[in-house]
């Protein structure tokens, strides 16, 4: 099954993206600044000529519907080398600051003093660590039960969540507690979990993509916005995105700001999706199915 060809609205955010970022690299980035505006044109090149491509159904559909976000571990990893472009330092100190006045310390550093308990903290960082499940699991789950469109839009939503996180990293970058602060010792740095994800991190990580957390932003998108689709998996996935909302403070990877913003934004984009008028497909192709068609 296959629409007509058309740009879907996951492939206008994703150009949007692109074109955005590159031209920003190619203004203010030098020579290195233009090879990747040069890839990032390769990638619009590439989007448009999905506009031809339109599969429904199987692995293909699921693809074309959910490809931006397949591609945001490969923007991320550039995001250490694109604020660079734009300035030398890290915002932590602005990011501390917000911290104490909302909560007249630094979460990031009193929830793991206040609560040293191994098995609380393997939960945390097993929560921490089901991002790398939530995302997919949202994805993949909301396609089966509720068909290619319903994929599509929370895709979108996730994405949207992941791009503008980007954008930020790129103008504001914060390195985060895990740069700032001394990491937890004790018997907590002995726990199996946390030298897994702190582990994970040591390998992985872009340097000042903090404020907001992506993680979150991008995760509590998918929970909701499948939950939009299909209540089911609002419930299957809101238990492992609380712990993962506040793993990610008590393990030090984000400011409680970091968490806050990243849940901010999750909500506000969903709310654009689903309270907006969204529509799914691109000129010419079918118009969302009912949300409560199987796919």
């Amino acid at each position: 099954m296959t629409g007509r060809p058309g740009l879907l609205a996951l492939d206008r955010l994703s150009i949007g993206y692109f074109a955005a970022t590159g031209l920003a690299v190619l203004l203010f980035g030098g020579l290195p600044g233009a090879g990747i505006a040069a890839a990032h044109g390769l990638f619009i090149f590439g989007i448009i000529r999905l506009a031809s491509w339109h599969p429904r159904a199987g692995l293909g559909g699921v693809i074309r519907a959910s490809y931006a976000v397949l591609l945001t571990p490969a923007l991320y990893a550039e995001l250490a080398v694109l604020n660079r472009f734009f300035t030398q330092r890290y915002f932590d100190t602005t990011v501390q600051r917000w911290d104490a006045a909302m909560f007249s310390v630094q979460p990031s550093m009193e929830l793991s003093t206040l609560l040293p308990w191994l098995p609380f903290s393997e939960v945390l960082h097993l929560g921490y660590f089901a991002y790398y499940a939530i995302v997919p699991a949202a994805l993949v789950g909301v396609y089966r039960t509720r068909g290619f469109d319903a994929l599509h839009r929370t895709a979108f939503a996730v994405a949207a969540a992941f791009f503008v996180s980007y954008l930020i990293f790129t103008f504001f970058p914060v390195a985060g507690p895990r740069y700032e602060f001394v990491r937890i010792g004790g018997e907590i740095g002995d726990g199996t979990l946390y030298r897994l994800v702190h582990g994970i991190l040591e390998t992985g990580s872009s340097k000042g993509t903090a404020f907001p957390s992506s993680h979150i932003a991008a995760s509590l998108a998918a929970v909701v916005a499948a939950g939009r689709e299909d209540p089911r998996w609002f419930w299957l996935l809101i238990v492992p995105e609380i712990a993962l909302t506040i793993g990610t403070v008590y393990g030090r990877f984000h400011y409680a700001a970091d968490a806050l913003g990243g849940a901010i934004l999750a909500l506000a984009v969903c709310l654009a999706v689903y309270g907006t008028g969204f529509r799914s497909s691109g000129p010419g192709n079918p118009r969302p199915e009912s949300r409560h068609q199987k796919g």
